[in-house]
């Protein structure tokens, strides 16, 4: 995989260019996509926006948002998209298969391909050109370098900057995580200066619950939350029932992973999900604990030192067993 910054020579002539994420794209996989929407289409590229699956619905206020396509929905077109393109920008994902069913067409596809991702262990040999940094805070801290670092800065625009604001804030937990280093605060000062309203940003991701999504959350807190005081952990399990009865969507459960570092003393938390297909893991942690490394040792997973997810098609009950017998062999490191 050669540097990303090759691949600015090959911008100066019109190309068909396709950008996707990984399935169920969150704020960062979207903004950053469609911040590049915005920035290609500014230099004469023809641009198609690809998500895998479906996407939360909070998320179509994005400018550009309603022109991305449902590979799940419109897979002939998506597939023809692909075929077609002259390069493809993969973002927010370090490994193929996490574009679910597109894995076997991204690979199969003859073009230029080019990685832009945060997340530790990329598959390097699946593209042409690319960057991998773990140390960013976000694909859109990214994706906002690759354009000020590019020959047509200057045309870095307000579309562009809220879509790579939207990222920032979702990956960084709006900056408290971490990852917020002074970079991050410079870009966001540069997409300010643009004329950037963040507060609206802010409304539209977070200030916009549903009842039900809003009494999910009170059950789950209520009744779903375990806490192994004695590894500093806490625990909580979603049954499929609970999705069913509180009619949740796409991205209505995004966050909640959140609520259990916020106990008092806990170093870990653990959130696992009893989706139609498997069951999905989410892990986040303080301090040195290393979730990305307990995550692909354990449940199939990865990510990030502090925030990485997993999954299992065992049942949810097998699950919840092997988490806990799992959690012993860390009891030194959670003290």
């Amino acid at each position: 995989m050669q540097e990303v910054q090759g691949i600015y020579p090959l911008l100066g002539q019109a190309k068909k260019i396709v950008i996707t994420t990984h399935q169920k794209p969150d704020g960062d996989a979207m903004g950053s996509s469609l911040a590049l929407l915005h920035f290609f289409r500014s230099i004469g590229h023809d641009v198609k926006v690809i998500s895998p699956t479906n996407w939360a619905t909070f998320l179509n206020w994005m400018p550009g948002c309603s022109e991305v396509i449902d590979f799940d929905k419109k897979t002939d077109l998506a597939k023809q998209l692909v075929k077609e393109a002259d390069i493809l920008f993969c973002l927010d994902f370090n490994i193929m298969h996490r574009t679910k069913n597109m894995e076997h067409v991204l690979l199969g596809a003859g073009c230029i391909k080019v990685l832009i991702d945060h997340h530790q262990q990329p598959q390097e040999d699946a593209f042409d050109y690319g960057i991998s940094n773990v140390e960013k805070s976000s694909t859109c801290e990214m994706v906002y370098d690759f354009i000020i670092q590019s020959p047509y800065a200057a045309n870095l625009n307000l579309d562009m900057a809220t879509c790579i604001y939207t990222g920032i804030m979702t990956d960084t937990g709006s900056f408290r995580f971490t990852s917020t280093t002074a970079s991050v605060h410079r870009a966001v000062a540069h997409l300010k200066d643009l004329g950037l309203n963040h507060s609206i940003i802010h409304d539209n991701i977070y200030d916009n619950l549903s009842e039900n999504r809003l009494h999910f959350i009170g059950n789950a807190l209520l009744n779903r939350l375990e806490v192994l005081y004695e590894y500093n952990t806490a625990l909580m399990v979603i049954p499929k029932r609970d999705l069913l009865k509180y009619e949740i969507k796409t991205g209505d459960t995004e966050g909640l992973v959140n609520y259990l570092l916020t106990i008092d003393g806990m170093k870990l938390g653990a959130l696992l999900i009893d989706r139609d297909e498997e069951r999905k893991w989410s892990f986040r942690s303080k301090g040195d604990f290393d979730v990305n490394i307990f995550a692909r040792a354990n449940f199939e997973g990865g990510g990030h030192k502090n925030a990485a997810g997993g999954r299992s098609n065992d049942g949810i009950e097998e699950n919840v067993r092997k988490f806990k017998a799992v959690l012993e062999q860390y009891e030194n490191q959670l003290q």
